[in-house]
């Protein structure tokens, strides 16, 4: 009989737990938007959670087990609202709750305007930019979005530098870029955030970290639903140039399943204006003059297709490819005269047609798995990337030595052929420890980059190109690096700590066809050590103190020993002798509220890579090879002023740098002293009826070891319209509306020129950015990833 009432006992026990009830209930509001909200269900009285989910409509249902309890509470949660609660007791299958009258919350709806999607954020290592949702995904491409960003410029509106840093290490997805021209090829609204680590850790690798690090977080896979978007945008400028682009993306997660896939296309054409005048520094008294006039054109394409999968809560894989294409043009021409004692030596005209294209295609894999509670993890990537890059450039010139009489045609082809392989796998175990709080970064990288490298020149001597023996080439390069690193941190009250260690070991190898030789064979073993020490006396105010090193290795095509013909005066040739330079960087930074940021730091570079050139005294013939000068220091200070307001937000930034370069002997050089600085500023007007109009304001001057340029400002203006939801927004953009000129000055071994110069116009551009569908937040109570590796 005992057994008998346990067996009922136990089935009645079995049937209350595993009874399912079915919640129902409709929620009343000012207006009905399409951004409501999410629920959660809890026990009474203990508040456990039995489930979450998401409010699609004003009318919400879902079902869930009892666990043997009566009495819970459903806390709703909508976006402008304020928390609801309300209890219900089980007494039935299905519960019909009483009409849910929201009650609008002033106060946070300013809130999250001004503080739930802030465009920049002030991190301990650096600064975050939220693209996704932001005035940020309007724009055209990545790399608008980069000089759109604190503390970055572009001093020549092709490559991207860390305000006192230098040239970082740019990386797409965990991805290093290869070259700037990929971040012209990713529009705007692929990107969800960007981190500007200006204290990099161990885990990243030496080569550019000396000048801090982006990371580029492109849409990522947390978010359920599905979401389509396509963005357009046309113009002409003042020397009515067309430029237009067009993107399309589309992200999708259902369960454990996530894809997302992106085309763009972009075009544009501009022109180009230039004269320089220059003079030796000797005593041959001699001056230049030439100027130069082109017209550029670009195309560019790019795909990307990924997928992640999360094999458990534990276990995610994710793989990927993705590819950018280009095709570009130029047709330019100019003169260039040289005197002695104001009387004219040499004359010459050119012309050159240029086509370039290239292929960048690449791909990834990526496998995580949380090794305990604490959000251990072992993080294991694999990357391949190959690109094909061709340039044909054909040359013609006419050359006349007046004192001599000798006049001569140059007519040129030169064809150039690269095709860059690089793998690389990365595997990153960060442990934290959890009696005692601190965290250990190990791991270990291996990369190789192969390229075969091709260069034919022809000479029309009789009508025909005929292949200019002597001027052709073609070698493959090998480079190698092996790396292991450790690195240990923890956080206090008060204090924190972070101290590692990098050491890559490096491997050079060239050879070339055209000689049958090897022109290169070398190695080195390099440590990199890094340290850093937070102190936060209160969470108002924290401070920053941190050293790192780093390397900068040359390119394999400033190694390449050959001659090239640039034109009748100009020859230029690589230096296969070239050393990498080793770079220390000391910094302090002071945040305050979080927000506001002042930076000073002092850099010092052994063996940084410059250019020696020099104009040979009787033939006016200028040579031109890159060398190692001796050292170059720097000491740099910048301040970061965001504004956040319901009405106005974005940012004010200036910086001031001072360096200074030493040159060795062969250079024929003093030291050269350069003062450069700038300000910047990014503001967003938030008018009524949804207008949101963009202020962009800079003014540069900019330098390095070889040159100087004047102040040169710029000023832009967007107007957006924003519908639906902002899932329409449709804006018109003016751009430079003072055309900038560009000013500088360049120093070489015996010479020295100035030149003027303009490739931007007045500008104006109308576009349009749609979203279709909805990605929604997932309910969780605690996070199941590590880090920032649910980004992957």
């Amino acid at each position: 009989m005992k057994y008998l009432f346990l067996c009922i006992a136990f089935i009645l026990l079995k049937g209350v737990l595993g009874q399912t009830i079915r919640l129902q209930g409709t929620v009343v509001m000012d207006s009905i938007s399409e951004n409501l909200g999410q629920f959660t269900i809890h026990s009474l009285p203990d508040s456990a959670l039995i489930k979450g989910g998401y409010i699609e409509d004003a009318n919400f249902s879902s079902t869930f087990k009892t666990r043997g309890i009566a009495n819970f509470y459903i806390r709703i949660r909508m976006y402008e609202y304020r928390d609801t609660l309300i209890n219900f007791t089980v007494n039935d299958t299905l519960v019909t709750l009483e009409p849910i009258v929201l009650d609008k919350n002033r106060n946070l709806e300013v809130v999250d305007i001004v503080y739930i999607k802030p465009e920049f954020v002030r991190t301990m290592d650096g600064i975050k930019i939220n693209v996704e949702g932001t005035n940020l995904q309007t724009l055209n491409t990545l790399f608008d979005v980069l000089v759109a960003s604190p503390k970055l410029t572009s001093p020549d509106n092709e490559s991207i530098e860390i305000i006192g840093k230098g040239s970082p290490l740019i990386m797409v997805d965990r991805q290093a870029i290869i070259s700037n021209d990929e971040l012209k090829a990713i529009p705007a609204n692929m990107v969800e955030s960007i981190e500007i680590i200006t204290n990099p850790s161990a885990k990243y690798k030496a080569q550019g970290r000396a000048g801090g690090v982006i990371e580029v977080y492109t849409k990522n896979f947390h978010l359920e639903g599905y979401s389509f978007t396509i963005s357009s945008a046309g113009g002409i400028n003042t020397q009515t140039k067309p430029t237009g682009n067009i993107n399309l993306g589309i992200n999708a997660k259902h369960g454990k399943l996530s894809l997302n896939g992106y085309l763009g296309f972009n075009y544009n054409k501009s022109n180009s204006f230039g004269n320089n005048s220059g003079y030796t520094t000797d005593n041959t008294n001699r001056t230049m003059q030439s100027g130069s006039t082109g017209e550029y054109w670009n195309s560019w394409q790019y795909y990307n297709v990924r997928s992640a999968y999360q094999i458990t809560k534990k276990q995610k894989l994710t793989l990927g490819v993705r590819g950018h294409g280009s095709l570009n043009g130029s047709q330019s021409g100019g003169y260039k005269y040289y005197f002695k004692d104001s009387v004219k030596q040499t004359s010459e005209d050119w012309t050159d047609d240029s086509k370039y294209t290239w292929l960048n295609n690449s791909g990834f894999i990526n496998y995580i798995l949380e090794t305990d509670t604490n959000r251990s993890a072992l993080e294991i990537n694999l990357n391949f990337t190959e690109k094909t890059s061709n340039s044909n450039v054909t040359s013609l010139s006419t050359y006349e030595n007046i004192a001599t009489g000798y006049n001569s045609d140059f007519r040129v082809k030169k064809i150039s052929k690269d095709r860059p392989l690089v793998g690389e796998l990365r595997v990153n175990y960060e442990h934290i420890f959890d009696t005692t709080g601190w965290k250990l970064n190990v791991g270990g990288t291996f990369s190789a980059l192969y390229n075969g490298k091709r260069y034919d020149q022809f000479r029309d001597l009789t009508g025909d190109w005929m292949v200019d023996s002597p001027y052709t080439n073609s070698y493959n390069y090998r480079e190698e690096i092996g790396a292991l690193y450790a690195e240990a941190s923890k956080n206090w009250d008060k204090v924190g700590v972070r101290a590692g260690v990098r050491g890559e070991y490096t491997v050079l190898n060239g050879y070339s066809q055209s000689l049958n030789k090897q022109f290169m064979d070398s190695s080195y073993l390099l440590p990199f050590p890094s340290a850093s020490i937070l102190l936060q006396p209160s969470e108002k105010v924290s401070m920053t103190f941190s050293y790192s090193t780093g390397i900068d290795r040359p390119q394999f095509s400033n190694y390449d020993p050959f001659v090239r013909i640039d034109d009748s005066l100009s020859i230029s040739y690589g230096n296969p002798y070239l050393r990498p330079e080793y770079s220390q960087t000391i910094g302090f930074d002071m945040d305050l509220f979080n927000a506001y940021n002042f930076s000073v730091n002092y850099s010092y570079g052994k063996r940084p890579q410059s250019t020696l050139q020099f104009v040979d005294d009787s033939t006016y013939l200028v040579n031109s090879t890159p060398w190692n000068a001796d050292n170059e220091q720097s000491i740099n200070g910048s301040l970061s002023l965001p504004l956040q307001f319901k009405w106005l937000s974005g940012w004010n930034s200036c910086w001031v740098s001072y360096s200074k370069y030493t040159f060795t002997p062969n250079f024929g050089r003093d030291p050269f002293f350069n003062v450069t600085y700038g300000f910047y500023s990014y503001l967003t007007f938030h008018l009524p009826k949804n207008i949101n109009l963009m202020n962009r304001m800079r003014l540069t001057k900019w330098g390095g070891a070889t040159n100087r340029t004047n102040a040169r400002f710029s000023w832009g203006l967007r107007l957006t319209k924003k519908m639906y939801d902002d899932k329409l927004q449709i804006y018109l953009d003016i751009d430079n509306i003072f055309p900038p000129k560009t000013n500088s000055y360049q120093f070489y071994g015996n010479f020295k020129y100035n030149s003027l110069g303009q490739t931007q116009f007045t500008a104006f551009k109308i576009g349009f950015f749609c979203k279709i569908g909805r990605l929604r937040q997932a309910v969780q109570i605690k996070e199941s990833s590590p880090g920032e590796s649910n980004r992957l």
